[in-house]
C-alpha cells in the first residue's frame, strides 16, 4: 500500500506530496493549506483496492 500521494495546487501549480492514511476510510475529503502559497485546497483521496487516487480543487471553487 502506498504511504504518500500528491496533488497539484490549484493556486500556484506546485506538486505537493502528502502522507496518506488508509485507516481514514476508502473515500476521504479534507481541507489543507498549500505549504508553498498558503491557499486552501480541498483534497480528495479515493482508494481503489490498494492504489490511492489523489486530486484537489481550490476551496473557493466549492461554493
Amino acid at each position: 500500500m502506498e504511504d504518500d500521494g500528491s496533488y497539484v495546487c490549484d493556486s500556484c501549480g506546485e506538486e505537493i506530496v502528502i502522507p496518506l492514511d488508509p485507516a481514514g476510510g476508502r473515500t476521504q475529503t479534507y481541507v489543507e493549506d498549500c505549504p508553498v502559497c498558503c491557499n486552501p485546497n480541498v483534497i480528495h483521496v479515493h482508494w481503489d483496492e490498494d492504489t490511492p487516487r489523489v486530486w484537489s480543487e481550490a476551496e473557493q471553487d466549492r461554493n
